[in-house]
């Protein structure tokens, strides 16, 4: 089970045809309206995904719109026109195709001005990983904890004008956490970037990526946010017969049948390969008294005392260098 957040690609080929449309028109197209750019259009949202609804607008400081006549064509087809037609919305297509849009306005101070957009829109996951520890043939995700580190995963899919899918390795990674550019970890190929929990004021930490391919005039962003959780502990029987019963976990109380048990705590999500690994320490108590023979380790034996009544069963875990990473477990047992 994976997290992805789906990001966005817009083709910078549309910056580029608006620049070169004005200056065959004799206007000097720019990103901020003013006094020499006659008109300057906008696409909400920057970097449109496949098969979203998009919204292109004119803005102009030095004529008035609301009296000119707009033409906008769609892929070489009237889509919209008449006066005052400052904007326009359309759907884009599917991953990789080309939507292209042709302006065309009749303004009472400037004559005819004309310009053009190109959209390939395509799709860019982020998957992350963390550090952190989960049993053998758990089907969840190894949450992100504090002080654990985690890696996140750009997966782009940027096509060409052929519609071939271009390498990501051939792409360029700029990385950003809670907006600050990593600039060590961006660059040519860098699909991947490893950090850990810098505040532990934060909620979590906002990682955005924003992937270009020059060669191709195509940029695209994704961001997520790793939030991180708290580490648990989970009991499990360590049966003589059936070994280690991750499908069953014990939980609050249970009833022991067989003359002893072994009990296995597994630590969720704290970092580190193998708890035995030596990083951690298992401090465990019944009825409040220390069980010195099983310090350190994750499996405790318990038999029965053959007098009845119940034992609480308390276990304290905790990282050697990770101060914030600890948890607490307990558990009763009925004879």
């Amino acid at each position: 089970m994976l997290r992805f957040i789906k990001g966005t690609i817009l083709s910078l080929f549309a910056a580029l045809l608006l620049v070169a449309s004005a200056l065959s028109s004799g206007v000097s197209a720019q990103t901020i309206p003013g006094i020499s750019e006659p008109i300057v259009f906008s696409v909400v949202p920057e970097y449109p995904r496949p098969n979203q609804t998009i919204y292109v607008s004119a803005q102009s400081y030095s004529t008035d719109l609301n009296k000119a006549i707009f033409k906008w064509s769609v892929n070489g087809e009237i889509y919209a026109e008449g006066v005052g037609l400052k904007e326009i919305s359309l759907k884009l297509g599917k991953t990789g195709t080309a939507t292209s849009i042709s302006i065309e306005v009749s303004t009472p101070d400037f004559g005819v001005i004309r310009n053009g957009m190109l959209f390939r829109p395509a799709d860019v996951t982020l998957l992350w990983q963390s550090d952190t520890y989960v049993p053998p043939f758990y089907e969840g995700k190894a949450l992100h904890s504090y002080n654990g580190a985690f890696k996140v995963t750009a997966i782009p899919e940027f096509f060409d004008q052929s519609g071939k899918r271009i390498n990501p390795k051939d792409l360029i990674y700029t990385w950003k956490k809670n907006g600050t550019v990593q600039g060590s970890a961006s660059g040519f190929g860098r699909d991947s970037f490893t950090t850990s929990q810098t505040s532990y004021m934060r909620e979590g930490e906002e990682i955005t990526v924003e992937v270009s391919s020059p060669k191709e005039n195509l940029a695209g962003s994704a961001f997520t946010t790793v939030v991180p959780s708290l580490p648990e502990i989970v009991f499990y029987e360590n049966s003589p017969l059936y070994g280690l019963m991750y499908e069953k976990a014990l939980r609050n109380s249970f009833d022991l049948l067989s003359e002893e048990i072994t009990l296995r705590a597994e630590p969720f999500y704290i970092s580190g390969l193998d708890p035995l690994d030596g990083f951690l320490s298992f401090d465990w108590k019944m009825n409040g008294g220390s069980i010195a023979d099983f310090k350190d380790r994750n499996e405790i034996v318990l038999r029965k005392s053959g007098t009845g009544g119940r034992s609480d069963i308390n276990l304290v875990v905790q990282h050697r260098a990770k101060l914030l990473q600890g948890a607490q477990g307990s558990i009763t047992i009925n004879q």
